[in-house]
């Protein structure tokens, strides 16, 4: 039989500024569309969260389809009518995560993503933060040293946006070889889980989502490497995407963002693909951070078109850049200068080491020499010997007068002979071998000495594996070998030089004998069953060659000794991101757990990994001809975090072979202009690499000298480091500390609080509390904690604290592994097993996001407490509201907790429930905290009094919420006000930066620059740039009017929310 439904009643019609209750969360009604056609009767309605746990997510709905949707009034329900109290710890903790998640936009100079963020805090990181809050659009130029914790300060800026609701999708494009860093660092210290955009995941994707879901909008933050991203196949949907988003709440992060600006050897650079390429990215986004130690290469132009991709209205390429425009979104500092003004504890002091290596009476000799390269602080005889090195390079430099190549392609080979053989006498061999068999010697070549192997496919992801580096090399010299000739006595030579070398290719070099000398004194004496010290080492090579001779050579030097076949590990090109973590987690892991002893590198390993976390030594095996890669090399472990004092970079010189004099000058002029010039070592340090372009001759040590000074050098001190002063750098660094301390007292976080609120919550989820157990780490004992069992529902979230899954073990093994210790603050080192809990990890955000959902999606709280005190003789009450004002897109402009003490007397009377009817209310409510600490248990106020309380609740509220309401009012104004005035003086400030630019671009377009330059591609981009400052004038007008109003707008409140949180009573003692 059929029956009758009574139709569902639809609910009244929201208007746009209201605020929704649908599918159990509060929403802030963006939009109400109404139907098009009379035949549809379906309203769409765009809504944003307000909900603390799901802030800022978007909804569409049809409104007459949507179940049990209503316009709120949040303030009328009140807190209900509670059938129980909540115990003081629980409603502290629940208190607690209110003012943790609040944020204000009226205070640029407060934040909250230090106290949010698991890191060791450091006043000079939060210089970034300071100046990104104080910029209307953040687009900001990180150009700290290598090793001062760019990312660290990135993932600041990065985490406060998101806290505030300025952005929600965020795209990282760096290196390759860095990706995994950037990754494992934003969800370890942050909190935030990002996606590497690669082939694998593209693949992935598709299969779960299909081809017709666009990649680039299954996530809202990726990182992306800079090769990936120049393939058109995934450049080109990612501008699309942006397109129809829009930039709106976008931030783009650019790591080592020098290798996008114009870059040439002569007078005026010129865009590359590149440069091109991110510029029009970099338009699409509303934010801008840009990250690089060496952010000027010495052409101006470069440098403005650089700082234009960064902030367009700021700045215009061919423009003068002036220092009055680069100081408020520029921070640049050096190691140097934190250690003069006493952070030395913090940052090493570094020194490099040379060895200089002599052959005296059939015997090799090393000497130690001082940091100042002269004094001999230690001499050691490492025994008889012939000197096949310094043979082969007198017998190379005659073989190469004699060859006298003319052209650009034959002076390569003698270039790269003489590199290789500076390396090492078995990469000079093989390379030796393959120009004779290419040059019809071949006959000459002795078997096996010509390099073999599959050629290996370049990826995107990890770089060229090494083996793929030296066959395309090979094939290289293969080619420009044969098209040389030669006479007889330069073939006779040729022949020596293949024997020689054939016959000492496999011997112990001299390097290789101080390098065992050094091992034996501070690391294990290699003798047979000889324990190891607790001491590391890397070792650097520029060749495989080189690398695979010095693996074979230290492996048989090891053998005997305790564990020798497991001391070594490498670190090469083209391996697997596992790989690269498990290499990383030994060599920075504990020495009882992990025996490796010395690391054998290729510059695969220059740059992307942190290596000092029980490692203070490294050795140049070579000294590269690119100074920029020694640099990069030392940073391994000359960085934030480096527990020693002191680090030592060590590199060899022969005393009697002519090409080391060049090296050592190369490698003590690097270190000079690291510890002097700043980023001026880049630009030095690419003339010096231009000095050595040609091979080192009888003239490389002049040219070495002329590199020093340059107009391109006086360029980058006039626009970059006049930025860099120590007096400026210690008035920041004292009111960053300042600042530190006022927004902290604003934001109340304790470790020991975020503990107890962590204890509450799994007892609310069915568990037990935290357990105390001690652990010991680097020589000290730290209190940890184990986590207790959590339902099965929480393992996804407790994999943020399980210890490192190996490469082929399942995850449910995995899981089934004792969860790792945690604490509450920074642990010490790189490489500490324990988890650091801190207010954005994972396990900390679900356990929070329940009390923040309370009397929302959520009621495991009655939000009513009764609390105990021995601080008052009378009974109080003190109610609470929160304030909450949101901007466009519901973004939360202003947020705080409003609070209410009145007197409670049992049978009403004079003074009952007068809001601050004397000053011990108003104390009550600045000791509050005090006394939720002290408080004893729920179980301390009898039974009778919790039952007269409980039924009061109701009446007791609503008739002090017009007291919270009158309070939130005054709040709100001086708020609005705040937040009016910064929008006026941010407007009134960009309008200035406007006019500024384009007076800059009038003054460029005067000069007749085009006439000073030579080459035609030179004339081509100045002449495309002055097109560029035409369109960009005209286009000024408009944004004068358009921009300052559009940004005031940023800080005008859409929408005030006041709701109830909670209210406390607080019972004397002695009643």
């Amino acid at each position: 039989m059929l029956r009758d439904f009574a139709p569902v009643p639809i609910a009244p019609m929201p208007c746009a500024g209201d605020i929704a209750q649908v599918r159990h969360r509060q929403y802030l009604v963006n939009e109400v569309i109404a139907p098009s056609d009379v035949r549809e009767q379906h309203t769409l309605v765009r809504l944003t969260c307000l909900d603390d746990d799901a802030q800022g997510r978007s909804l569409s709905v049809l409104w007459e389809r949507e179940l049990a949707a209503r316009v709120v009034r949040p303030e009328q329900g009140g807190l209900g009518t509670p059938a129980r109290f909540d115990e003081p710890r629980h409603f502290a903790a629940y208190l607690h995560a209110l003012k943790w998640s609040s944020v204000t936009a009226t205070d640029a100079r407060l934040f909250q993503a230090p106290f949010r963020a698991g890191i060791h805090l450091m006043n000079h990181q939060l210089t970034p933060l300071k100046k990104a809050l104080e910029l209307p659009r953040v687009n900001l130029f990180i150009a700290d040293d290598v090793g001062l914790g760019k990312t660290i300060e990135a993932g600041l800026v990065l985490q406060e946006l998101i806290l505030r609701q300025r952005v929600d999708r965020v795209l990282i494009v760096c290196p390759a070889s860095v990706t995994l860093q950037w990754r494992d660092e934003m969800e370890r210290r942050f909190g935030l889980r990002f996606e590497i955009f690669n082939s694998e995941f593209v693949s992935r994707r598709r299969q779960e989502r299909g081809f017709q879901v666009p990649v680039w909008a299954t996530h809202s933050r990726f990182i992306v490497s800079y090769q990936t991203l120049r393939r058109s196949e995934y450049f080109e949907p990612l501008k699309t995407l942006l397109e129809e988003k829009g930039h709106h709440k976008s931030l783009l992060v650019l790591d080592e963002a020098h290798v996008v600006a114009p870059a040439s050897a002569s007078r005026y650079a010129i865009d590359t693909e590149t440069t091109r390429s991110i510029r029009s990215l970099a338009e699409r986004f509303e934010h801008r951070l840009f990250l690089s130690a060496t952010p000027h290469n010495g052409h101006s132009n470069s440098f403005s078109a650089l700082l234009e991709m960064l902030d367009p209205q700021r700045f215009t390429r061919g423009t003068r850049v002036r220092e009055s425009q680069l100081a408020p979104v520029m921070v640049r500092r050096l190691k140097g200068d934190l250690r003069a003004l006493g952070s030395s504890q913090r940052y090493p002091e570094r020194h490099v080491v040379g060895v200089r290596l002599t052959h005296d009476s059939g015997r090799w000799h090393a000497e130690w020499l001082a940091p100042d390269g002269k004094a001999v602080e230690q001499r050691v005889d490492l025994g008889e010997a012939p000197a096949p090195e310094l043979e082969l390079s007198q017998k190379l430099a005659r073989y190469t007068e004699l060859m006298a190549p003319g052209t650009k392609q034959g002076r390569l080979v003698f270039i790269n002979l003489q590199k290789r053989l500076l390396s090492s006498i078995e990469a000079f061999h093989r390379t030796l071998s393959v120009h004779a068999a290419a040059f019809g010697a071949g006959a000459l070549a002795p078997d096996g000495g010509a390099l073999t192997g599959d050629t290996a496919p370049e990826s995107e992801e990890h770089g060229e594996p090494d083996d793929a580096l030296e066959l395309s090399f090979a094939e290289t010299i293969r080619e420009h070998s044969q098209e040389l000739s030669a006479s007889v006595q330069a073939r006779k030579l040729l022949d020596d030089m293949l024997k020689l070398s054939a016959r000492h290719r496999t011997a112990r070099d001299a390097k290789l004998r101080a390098l065992l000398h050094w091992i034996r004194e501070h690391q294990c004496p290699l003798t047979r069953g000889a324990a190891w010290k607790p001491r590391r080492v890397i070792l650097f090579t520029e060749y495989g060659d080189t690398l695979r001779y010095l693996k074979e050579q230290l492996a048989a030097a090891f053998e005997g000794t305790q564990r020798g076949d497991e001391r070594i590990l490498t670190l090469t090109g083209g391996i697997d991101d596992v790989k690269r973590a498990e290499v990383q987690a030994a060599f920075n892991g504990s020495m009882e757990e992990f025996p490796v002893r010395v690391l054998l590198a290729t510059d695969a390993a220059r740059e992307g990994i942190n290596l000092q976390g029980h490692c203070a030594d490294l050795f140049h095996i070579d000294v590269p001809w690119n100074p920029s890669r020694m640099e990069q090399r030392n940073g391994r472990i000359d960085r934030a975090l480096q527990p020693a004092s002191t680090v030592r970079c060590g590199y060899f010189v022969y005393g009697q072979r002519s090409e080391d004099a060049v090296l050592d000058t190369l490698a003590r002029k690097v270190e000079t202009i690291t510890r002097e010039l700043g980023s001026l070592g880049c630009v030095l340090m690419d003339q010096m690499h231009d000095a050595l372009a040609s091979g080192i001759t009888k003239g490389t040590l002049e040219r070495l000298s002329r590199a020093a000074t340059s107009t391109r050098t006086e360029v980058t001190k006039r626009e970059l480091e006049s930025q860099r002063t120590l007096q400026s750098l210690r008035k920041e660094l004292d009111a960053i500390g300042e600042l530190r301390e006022r927004s902290g007292k604003v934001m109340d976080f304790n470790p020991v609080l975020l503990r107890d609120a962590l204890d509450v919550g799994f007892e609310l989820a069915g568990a037990g509390r935290l357990e105390r157990e001690s652990i010991t780490e680097q020589g000290r004992t730290l209190e940890a904690w184990k986590v207790p069992a959590l339902p099965a529902s929480w393992n996804t979230t407790l994999d943020a604290i399980r210890p490192r899954r190996e490469r082929d073990e399942a995850a449910w093994e995995w899981r089934k592994r004792p969860l790792s210790p945690v604490v509450f603050e920074a642990p010490p080192g790189v490489s500490s097993k324990l988890v650091h809990l801190h207010l954005s990890h994972p396990l900390v955000q679900r356990v929070l996001q329940r009390f923040l959902a309370q009397g929302f999606s959520a009621n495991d709280l009655s939000r009513v407490s009764v609390v105990q005190t021995q601080r008052d003789a009378v009974a109080r009450v003190i109610v609470f509201g929160r304030l909450s004002l949101f901007g466009e897109g519901a973004a939360r402009l202003h947020d705080e907790v409003v609070s209410v003490s009145a007197r409670w007397l049992d049978g009403g009377g004079r003074g009952h429930l007068k809001p601050f009817a004397d000053d011990a209310d108003r104390k009550a409510i600045d000791q509050l905290e005090t006394t939720l600490a002290e408080a004893p248990a729920l179980s301390s106020i009898p039974k009778a009094v919790q039952k007269r309380l409980l039924a009061s609740v109701e009446s007791d509220f609503s008739k002090l919420w017009p007291a919270i309401e009158e309070q939130a009012s005054v709040r709100e104004q001086g708020a609005r006000k705040k937040l009016a005035a910064r929008g006026a003086s941010e407007a009134k400030a960009l309008t200035q930066i406007l006019l500024t630019q384009r007076e800059a671009i009038q003054e460029a377009l005067s000069a007749q620059l085009e006439l000073k330059l030579d080459a035609r591609a030179e004339q081509d981009q100045w002449r495309r740039d002055k097109v560029h400052l035409e369109q960009r004038l005209a286009a000024l007008g408009r944004e004068l009017v358009e921009q300052p109003e559009s940004l005031r707008a940023t800080y005008a409140v859409r929408v005030a929310r006041l709701v109830p949180v909670g209210m406390v009573y607080l019972w004397p003692g002695a009643r």
